[in-house]
């Protein structure tokens, strides 16, 4: 008798949806009926979707056998697991950063002796492939990038944003990678005259790629001049239509200095966190903006905190949990935390001895493939 031939499908589906993606891949191998299942475009979205979100964490060590990312499990109280990177992508390897996730697929940036490098890494099915890079389009060393799913199309883009300043300017190029499609191109209209771009602060929340930027202003305080400051806008790029746009009121900076400011997601809306380190205040403002983009809400405050020289809010797990990154005044080195505003309780998750630098990004496994698909599978996922 074959296998589960007594069990109507409906129960051998259902059982299976429930399982992890390890389990999974071996069941493939059950028979030809279960095959035909689980490598089908429905059962892959469903699964994904029935699949718990855990948070990533990105690391980069100063050894290149330890380059890699590090996952921490939704319910978890340790440390992250560490994953070591693809062993085809560990020789010479010098820089390691995570530009987004989505639906199970991984988009990494690896920068080795010679050249840099992008590829799409499925976690769970350990599957990886490198992104091409036309060499038409030159090799550009990246100022910042995103990577994400987008509803509209029913794809994935990568999109990297080049640094090449000329006489105190920037002058900006912006290349796209589509799945779809297997390839990239140039993209016109990232501007950013007299202004900076963040070195890391980006987001991908459902097909819409933002970015802070801080143009300089006259700072003049009872007529005496001071140091600049620094006024904060948002960068947007709309994945679908590949176009770029600015959202430059409204923001809930509060005068606030740059590197006191991070934007994150937060149950599929754009969130931005605010740390203010008055004198008499120590506090984290995490705001979120309504989908028509024309009104910031005030979610929480985190108090009472600690004076430290720096707070970054880097992302939520269980969309409860902030994850934060903070320089330590005492130990002189970054520690990264999870802060309940409920409890107003925070648990240490790791230190700079573990990672170099922290970037969080949400993730889920799944079957997705990181091969380009046909558009009749990426309709599945819209």
């Amino acid at each position: 008798m074959a296998a589960g031939s007594c069990l109507p499908e409906d129960m051998i589906r259902e059982t299976l949806l429930r399982l992890p993606v390890q389990s999974l891949l071996r069941f493939k191998v059950v028979c030809k009926r279960w095959l035909a299942l689980i490598t089908s475009s429905d059962f892959i979205l469903t699964h994904c979707k029935h699949r718990p979100k855990h948070s990533i964490m990105l690391t980069n060590t100063w050894f290149g056998e330890n380059y890699g990312i590090s996952v921490l499990e939704a319910d978890a109280k340790g440390k992250p697991e560490h994953r070591n990177l693809p062993s085809s992508l560990m020789n010479n390897v010098v820089k390691c950063r995570g530009i987004g996730s989505s639906n199970g697929l991984l988009c990494v940036y690896v920068k080795n002796t010679h050249n840099v490098d992008y590829f799409l890494w499925n976690l769970a099915t350990r599957k990886h492939r490198l992104l091409l890079f036309p060499p038409t389009l030159g090799h550009y060393t990246p100022r910042t990038f995103g990577f994400g799913f987008v509803p509209e199309t029913s794809d994935y883009k990568l999109l990297i944003i080049d640094d090449a300043s000329f006489e105190g300017h920037l002058n900006l190029k912006a290349l796209v990678y589509t799945l779809s499609t297997d390839s990239w191109k140039e993209v016109e209209g990232v501007t950013a005259s007299r202004s900076y771009l963040s070195p890391k602060i980006s987001v991908v929340v459902q097909g819409m790629w933002y970015d802070l930027i801080f143009r300089e202003e006259e700072n003049i305080v009872q007529g005496t001049l001071r140091e600049p400051r620094k006024v904060p806008s948002i960068l947007k790029f709309n994945m679908a239509n590949d176009v770029f746009s600015k959202i430059e009121d409204g923001l809930p900076y509060d005068n606030a200095c740059g590197r006191n400011l991070n934007l994150m997601e937060y149950k599929e809306l754009l969130a931005m966190g605010v740390y203010k380190d008055e004198e008499t205040t120590f506090e984290l403002e995490i705001w979120t903006l309504m989908k028509n983009e024309y009104c910031w809400t005030k979610l929480f405050v985190c108090r009472p905190l600690p004076k430290i020289m720096t707070m970054i809010p880097l992302g939520f797990r269980n969309d409860k949990e902030i994850i934060l990154s903070d320089y330590s005044t005492e130990l002189f080195y970054d520690i990264l935390q999870l802060y309940d505003p409920s409890t107003q309780e925070s648990s240490v998750v790791s230190t700079y001895e573990d990672f170099i630098y922290f970037d969080a990004h949400n993730y889920v496994e799944s079957l997705v493939s990181v091969d380009a698909w046909s558009s009749s599978c990426m309709q599945m996922f819209s």
